[in-house]
């Protein structure tokens, strides 16, 4: 005990400036790298519309990340976007993958598909229709059948999130052409 005690009194705090250089250096790796936070895109262009129903979960999640994790303004008039993303598509499947000795599904496989296009309001394509997937599987359990509509939800909501992420990789690399 006495030991340490006397360490730590010849021990200087490090002053504000030693730290702020230390972190620094310990970062600029990092930078070099291309690190960036999870969820945060770099969109190609600064104002977009949403031509989608807007009373899903799915539009929720969709404009609460564009809003939130990109550069992009969203607007409520199509002639004041510089891109329309549209969604063709949205469909929700699940599918008996196994059934038990009694014939009854044992194990679902539960599909998101997405079906989306990125155009300038005159119809040019930026994005021509680009088709995402999720897939999970789901097994099932009689003695759980109050759990199982929960589960099968929640999955769908993780399928969702991954989506969104995937539309907005693709997004952020989509060109915009240039005018003659």
């Amino acid at each position: 005990m006495l030991v340490i005690l006397s360490l730590q009194s010849k021990l200087r705090p490090m002053s504000v400036s030693r730290r702020l250089l230390l972190g620094s250096a310990l970062s600029l790796p990092l930078v070099g790298c291309g690190f960036r936070l999870r969820g945060s895109y770099t969109l190609p262009f600064e104002t977009m519309y949403l031509d989608m129903e807007s009373n899903t979960p799915f539009a929720g999640l969709l404009a609460r990340q564009l809003r939130a994790g990109t550069n992009v303004r969203l607007v409520d008039d199509i002639k004041e976007a510089q891109a329309v993303l549209k969604i063709l598509s949205n469909t929700r499947t699940r599918t008996i993958v196994a059934l038990n000795t009694k014939g009854q599904a044992r194990e679902f496989e539960l599909r998101l598909k997405v079906v989306f296009r990125v155009n300038s309001p005159d119809g040019a394509d930026y994005l021509p229709d680009t088709v995402l997937t999720a897939m999970r599987e789901l097994s099932y359990n009689d003695d759980e059948y109050l759990s199982r509509h929960a589960e099968e939800e929640m999955l769908f909501d993780e399928m969702q999130a991954d989506i969104v992420s995937q539309m907005m990789r693709r997004i952020q690399h989509t060109r915009i052409p240039s005018k003659p």
